[in-house]
């Protein structure tokens, strides 16, 4: 599944270069573990796998935050995103557009 950052921040994170963020630079452990959820979100073929990795928590979320999607990055963090659908097959889900890492009850 292909990845698209929608906050340069994000990217940074993913990527390595967390210097200029003081909120991820003091907390490596944090960026460690959004990588390694990141990778998983790019090695699944479809959003159905997601449900399967229970430790992800994968839930489409309702309220305020309707149609964003989110995984859990720890108990602390998750990562909110948009499912765009492929343009030949409405039923797959090619591209995981990440939209913020955030705290819980924080919006």
């Amino acid at each position: 599944m292909e990845i698209k950052f929608q906050k340069e921040y994000l990217s940074d994170l993913y990527t390595g270069n967390i210097k200029p963020y003081k909120e991820y630079k003091s907390n490596p452990q944090l960026v460690k573990q959004y990588v390694k959820t990141i990778n998983t979100l790019k090695s699944v073929t479809r959003i159905e796998q997601l449900y399967q990795l229970k430790s992800l928590h994968y839930e489409k979320k309702i309220g305020n935050l309707n149609g964003v999607s989110a995984v859990y990055v720890n108990k602390q963090y998750r990562i909110l995103f948009n499912e765009v659908a492929s343009v030949e097959d409405g039923l797959e889900i090619d591209i995981l557009e990440i939209e913020d890492l955030s705290k819980h009850y924080e919006n």
